[in-house]
């Protein structure tokens, strides 16, 4: 598993990032654009004139401005063009083209992002079935570390339904929180007697969370940056999780629990391997990105279940440990 962390690493570190393509630098697409905005926009470029109004849906009204309703219906007209020509498809303004649903901009990775949503959703209500604060107080880090995660995912739905620059940046900024939500987590678990250790890793985990969202919201994104940031926890959480559950399954007895959060960190590491494929989106909804969120929806279901065997292991090794203190006085 090390090793296709590694492999992960090398991969990603060479990949490079644009907010422009092929397709919105080709002459037929700019000039579309602008025949269109002419045509159906107010001099504003952003309202639809009182004609193109009564030809738009409900979903086009809510959620588009006239400027990049033009762009959508001009990246299409483009495609056919390169079709004909029997060209490439290629991307517009560094994405795929994708077939709007419900004025939904990237309709596959924003269901596939409710499906995770809603994983996160089931297992924090059976943790809180089965774990009440009252009698069990640190489940407490638990529902907190479900609310990040809760809240990335919230953010991904929206950021995939429209993508506008400070959708972008809640997007990116949830989704670190998350990567490092689950880095703070494996760290805690693992040191959980080293409380001195723990404060001092979380205190500095969340003062370089808030000057890489200061970063982020400083308007000029360095995305390849961005992306190394992530990559870095996300493989420094995935090695703990991996690691530790492996070895405390491989100990096996009270400890065989460990293999669900072992088998965990190795498939979201091969899940993340999709996020490195770049191919047109099938059926013109689902690329690589949208079946990378699908592939995760269901991983919750595995970490969670080791969480709640882990909260009754270490429920019962407090007892042992109490019944001994006791029995040596």
């Amino acid at each position: 598993m090390t090793r296709v962390y590694i492999i992960l690493f090398i991969l990603v570190s060479n990949i490079s990032f644009i907010s422009t393509s092929v397709g919105d630098r080709s002459p037929t697409y700019q000039n579309n654009v602008l025949i269109c905005m002419r045509s159906i926009c107010k001099k504003d470029g952003f309202s639809f004139n009182e004609t193109a109004t009564k030809d738009l849906d409900i979903w086009t009204r809510l959620l588009w401005n006239c400027r990049d309703e033009c762009r959508y219906r001009c990246m299409w007209r483009s495609v056919r063009v390169f079709d004909d020509r029997e060209f490439t498809v290629p991307k517009f303004h560094g994405k795929w083209p994708f077939r709007r649903m419900f004025g939904v901009q990237e309709p596959g990775s924003a269901v596939a992002s409710l499906l995770n949503l809603m994983a996160y959703m089931r297992m924090s209500a059976q943790l809180s079935r089965q774990f009440p604060v009252r009698t069990v107080p640190y489940v407490i880090f638990w529902h907190i570390f479900t609310l990040v995660c809760m809240n990335a995912w919230v953010w991904s739905i929206i950021f995939h339904t429209r993508d506008t620059p400070f959708t972008e940046f809640m997007d990116y900024a949830s989704a670190l929180s998350m990567v490092m939500a689950y880095f703070i987590a494996a760290f805690v678990r693992i040191f959980l007697r080293f409380r001195k250790l723990v404060g001092l890793m979380i205190a500095a985990c969340l003062l370089y969370y808030g000057m890489h969202v200061q970063y982020l919201y400083g308007g000029f994104v360095d995305y390849d940056y961005n992306m190394r940031v992530n990559l870095a926890f996300g493989i420094a959480g995935g090695l703990l999780w991996g690691v530790w559950g492996s070895l405390r399954w491989l100990t096996g007895g009270v400890y065989r629990h460990g293999w669900r959060v072992a088998v965990f960190a190795a498939a979201t590491a091969a899940g993340s391997c999709l996020e490195l494929m770049d191919f047109p989106p099938l059926l013109n909804v689902w690329d690589a990105h949208a079946l990378w969120h699908l592939q995760t929806a269901p991983l919750p279901l595995l970490f969670y279940r080791y969480v709640i065997d882990d909260i009754h292991f270490l429920r019962r090794w407090k007892y042992t440990e109490k019944t001994v203190l006791m029995s040596s006085t």
